[in-house]
């Protein structure tokens, strides 16, 4: 289900609209004016002219606001910080609510698009922001966090404020901790400039990119609220292996950790099987020379470091997004040792952002469980993609296959279309091509497919190659 709720302040003496939307329904409970009401009625006192309205605009009274407080802030949770803060215009009944708000939702990616326009304006909106989280810190009043998301675009320059806000976010026991600084909110920012996540905060001797301490046990002495922590993001922030190891095994609750363009993450190890944790994805982090998962029960994988990972009884991971180049190292890296994890798939996302064409000089094991195959490649000119048929062919029951064709040039070639075993696909429901140009290498791929479905092909070139019981999606 559902829930969308929405409060519309209305300042100058409106009172306010309050809506609640659930499956598509909702009450609404409005109140005019009272300056347009007075325009009107200018004999009516100011209690009486509400009173007149309300039963002309609305027979149901506010019966919200009498709820009790703890129903209340659960409401106000699901609203930004900002709007969450401007309920408490309403009245007296509303204006301390808010400040127990457990989720506290710093996004202000929308500013960025003019920040992008005038780039002259990032330090002062850097500053804006970075004043308007601390204040608000000042005001909140919860005891317990249970989301703490800090998302705009912010360098080393604010470095002292966040962490003080980490230390808020902590002191709180915070369970979901998001810091999503991303340059412009799309970009990973220059490894110069990144954000450093605190290691002393922790306990440990050493700062981000210096040598580690060999006292890595040493807890702070708040440890006991770290242990609350579920989910763990951090985009263009510097982290080492240590911090995050530090996360894993002393905070029993972890499930999910996200690392984007860390510039100091070297060596990571996932290894245990009291570890919780079932996503881990660890994305451009360009200086990552070893990745270790061994004797976990991680459930999905992302990494654009596949070269550098090493996988090792991992019996529940069935979901794994890889990427990396060049993509020959993949392969070399995860097939001699990565057969029977392979085969516990039932999806799988491949990067190449070198071809396809490695793809084709390697026997995959049987996919028997594979239901969703995603690729995404970078083509040259009229680059074959054939190279991923060796997949199809060895899943028996896939019934997703997408293809993403990201082109450096778009041009087209009057080559014929190579011949390729055909597969047995009974069970494929939907086929997306992403990037598509009509090129040879597009056609002879589909024609890999049984007879029956070089029928009914609704597009361009393609029309009458996709059976009747396939979704096809060209975008």
């Amino acid at each position: 289900m559902t829930h969308k709720i929405k409060f519309l302040v209305c300042f100058r003496r409106a009172i306010f609209v309050l809506s609640i939307e659930k499956d598509h329904s909702s009450l609404f409970c409005s109140f005019s004016s009272q300056e347009t009401l007075m325009a009107k009625r200018p004999q009516l006192s100011n209690n009486f002219a509400l009173k007149k309205c309300s039963r002309r605009a609305c027979t149901a009274k506010d019966r919200i606001s009498q709820l009790p407080d703890d129903i209340l802030v659960h409401i106000l949770s699901f609203l930004s910080v900002k709007e969450a803060a401007d309920t408490s215009v309403l009245s007296k009944r509303w204006l301390p609510l808010w400040r127990y708000v457990p989720r506290l939702d710093f996004d202000a990616t929308k500013q960025l698009g003019e920040v992008a326009v005038h780039e002259k304006l990032q330090k002062r909106y850097m500053k804006k922001y970075v004043r308007w989280v601390n204040r608000t810190l000042r005001m909140c009043k919860a005891q317990r966090l249970d989301l703490f998301r800090v998302r705009f675009d912010l360098n080393e320059l604010a470095q002292h404020d966040i962490d003080k806000w980490l230390e808020f976010a902590f002191s709180r026991q915070v369970q979901r901790l998001e810091l999503d600084l991303l340059e412009g909110g799309e970009r990973i920012q220059a490894s110069d400039y990144c954000y450093t996540f605190p290691a002393q905060l922790l306990g440990l001797n050493h700062c981000a990119g210096q040598p580690q301490s060999n006292n890595v046990h040493k807890l702070p002495p708040l440890w006991h609220n770290f242990k609350s922590v579920k989910v763990l993001l951090f985009k263009s922030v510097h982290v080492t292996g240590e911090v995050l190891e530090f996360f894993l095994h002393n905070c029993p609750f972890v499930e999910e950790m996200v690392v984007h363009g860390s510039g100091t993450l070297v060596n990571l190890e996932v290894v245990g099987p009291s570890l919780k944790l079932k996503h881990l994805e660890i994305w451009f982090c360009l200086g990552l020379k070893s990745l270790k998962i061994c004797d976990t029960n991680i459930v999905t994988l992302r990494t654009s470091s596949a070269h550098k990972l090493l996988l090792s009884n991992v019996p529940m991971l069935i979901e794994v997004d890889v990427g990396g180049h060049p993509f020959r190292h993949i392969l070399d890296t995860i097939m001699p040792r990565g057969s029977c994890i392979l085969s516990q798939l039932e999806v799988l996302k491949i990067h190449a952002y070198g071809g396809l064409e490695y793809l084709e000089h390697y026997k995959f094991p049987q996919l028997a469980k594979l239901k969703k195959f995603v690729v995404e490649v970078l083509a040259k000119e009229d680059m074959s993609v054939l190279g991923c048929t060796h997949v199809i062919g060895a899943a028996p029951q896939l019934k997703e296959f997408e293809l993403k064709l990201l082109w450096v040039d778009p041009s087209r070639s009057e080559r014929e279309c190579r011949k390729a075993v055909r597969c047995p696909l009974h069970h494929l429901k939907v086929l997306r091509l992403s990037g598509y140009y009509g090129r040879t290498s597009e056609v002879e791929l589909v024609r890999v497919a049984p007879d029956e479905i070089l029928r009914n092909f609704a597009k361009l070139q393609l029309q009458g190659e996709v059976p009747p019981h396939i979704e096809l999606v060209i975008l």
